[in-house]
C-alpha cells in the first residue's frame, strides 16, 4: 500500500504542486518520500540526519 501511495505521490502529486506553486516545503517532503534505501538516511534533507 505504501509503495503504491508513493507512486501516485511522485507520478501526479509532485507535477501538480509543482505546477501550482505549492510552497517549496511542501513539494520538498513529497520528494523525501521517494528516498528508499540509503539514499533516505544519506540525504541531507531528511529528518533526522547527522552530517
Amino acid at each position: 500500500m505504501r509503495a503504491e501511495l508513493v507512486a501516485w505521490l511522485l507520478g501526479h502529486a509532485a507535477v501538480r504542486l509543482h505546477e501550482s506553486d505549492a510552497p517549496a516545503d511542501l513539494q520538498h517532503r513529497i520528494r523525501l518520500l521517494g528516498l528508499t534505501g540509503g539514499d533516505r538516511w544519506t540525504d541531507p534533507h531528511w529528518p533526522g540526519h547527522r552530517y
